[in-house]
């Protein structure tokens, strides 16, 4: 006999961006005031559900989540207490691990849209190159 879970967040966990994370709209939450970027939540739909942390919010209201391994019951005491929530950093992946971009996870996301990507594709930093005494 199963439990029912509430979920806190509807997701595909399926749905990956290029951040290698699984993302849907703050709007799929029943309680959007709930999901703030550090939080432990539960995520999922129909029977795929599991606890996840709140990576980011970004402006156009897509939230991203990083899914902990193992069942809800396994990981119910990281619901229970708001202090393991600031443990954010030691529990996610690296970026590039994850299958992200590997872009300082610090910088806010800019989102690729005509005026700044050109006609050349995304822009990319490039470092400036140092003079050299040959």
């Amino acid at each position: 006999m199963t439990t029912a879970v509430d979920v806190d967040l509807r997701i595909d966990l399926n749905t990956m961006d290029e951040t290698g994370l699984p993302w849907t709209f703050l709007d799929q939450a029943p309680d959007p005031s709930r999901i703030i970027p550090g939080r432990h939540i539960v995520v999922g739909s129909g029977a795929a559900i599991a606890v996840a942390v709140v990576v980011d919010i970004t402006d156009e209201g897509i939230v991203h989540v990083q899914p902990l391994k193992g069942s809800v019951a396994s990981n119910a005491r990281f619901l229970e207490s708001d202090r393991a929530s600031r443990r954010l950093p030691d529990l996610l992946p690296d970026p590039v691990e994850a299958g992200g971009t590997g872009r300082d996870e610090t910088a806010p996301p800019e989102a690729e849209t005509p005026g700044n990507t050109g006609r050349k594709g995304t822009r990319r930093h490039r470092p400036g190159r140092g003079l050299s005494d040959s």
